[in-house]
């Protein structure tokens, strides 16, 4: 697909993206009567009785109704986009996200194109609606973030390191089909685009679950101990209490993957360890 972003800073997503797939951004969304919809998604940490717990808060704003505009609840992390226009009487018909933002007295903004733009100049910026190839693209878009969180989560590859061994027949078409969307264009006819947006979430879905149904099952027998090891410890290298405690973890999962040596395990070159 042409790389080219509809606004620049702004990326299409579906309505049936999961918050929790989006937390960080700043959610544009457009009903069906063009009335906008913001959406700041956040996970916060909250004590209650002494233990830690965390929840996802929704704050939105929306450019039209009742006062006040902007509200903020408690949102679960499957709760969909579409769902949150409809806590807001919005009946979204396409979404965006922006990962550079602010939120001041002024309201919300988007940095688009080097400038801070109210949501109202960005919805100006937007191309006109197609809805068939909005969600298509939208469709893409969700796939590619959650694979591209997966890619950096080492203890998510490696308990489930069949979704990134080309070699599993279920992975090879979903790579397959990335590699036939990278070839759609804006000339392509928008029956094709949505066969081949369609084809990606597919076989993406087919191909996660049979990753998180194999699990470490997928290693060899003489690997998995050793591998079951590693995803702890690289679990404590994004989550340890300390700075050494982190430090010696993220070396033990580069001992143990090194001494695996199974190329659809992380890439070890790549700077740091990530989760999701």
């Amino acid at each position: 697909m042409n790389p080219a972003l509809p606004v620049d800073g702004l990326r299409p997503i579906g309505l049936d993206a999961a918050v929790g797939d989006i937390l960080g951004g700043l959610l544009l969304g457009v009903s069906d009567a063009d009335d906008l919809l913001v959406a700041a998604l956040q996970r916060q940490e909250v004590l209650i009785f002494g233990a830690r717990e965390h929840r996802v808060v929704s704050i939105t704003w929306r450019d039209s109704g009742p006062i006040p505009r902007r509200r903020s609840r408690r949102v679960p992390e499957f709760a969909t986009v579409a769902s949150l226009g409809l806590q807001r009487d919005l009946r979204l018909t396409r979404a965006y996200l922006a990962d550079v933002w602010a939120w001041g007295i002024r309201g919300p903004r988007f940095e688009v194109a080097g400038q801070r733009l109210s949501p109202g100049q960005v919805a100006a910026l937007l191309p006109p609606a197609d809805a068939a190839r909005d969600a298509a693209l939208a469709r893409v878009a969700d796939v590619r973030a959650v694979y591209g969180r997966m890619l950096t989560d080492v203890a998510y590859r490696i308990e489930n390191s069949a979704l990134f061994d080309g070699a599993v027949p279920l992975t090879a078409r979903f790579e397959a089909a990335l590699a036939a969307w990278a070839e759609v264009s804006d000339d392509t006819p928008e029956a094709d685009v949505v066969t081949a947006a369609s084809l990606v979430r597919v076989t993406f879905d087919a191909a996660r679950a049979n990753a998180e149904t194999l699990g470490l099952a997928h290693l060899p027998a003489t690997a998995r101990d050793a591998a079951r090891r590693a995803a702890g410890a690289a679990r404590l290298a994004t989550d340890g209490a300390t700075e050494a405690e982190r430090a010696a973890a993220q070396d033990q999962v580069v001992r143990i993957l090194g001494s695996l040596s199974l190329y659809y395990l992380p890439d070890l070159g790549r700077p740091g360890l990530g989760r999701a």
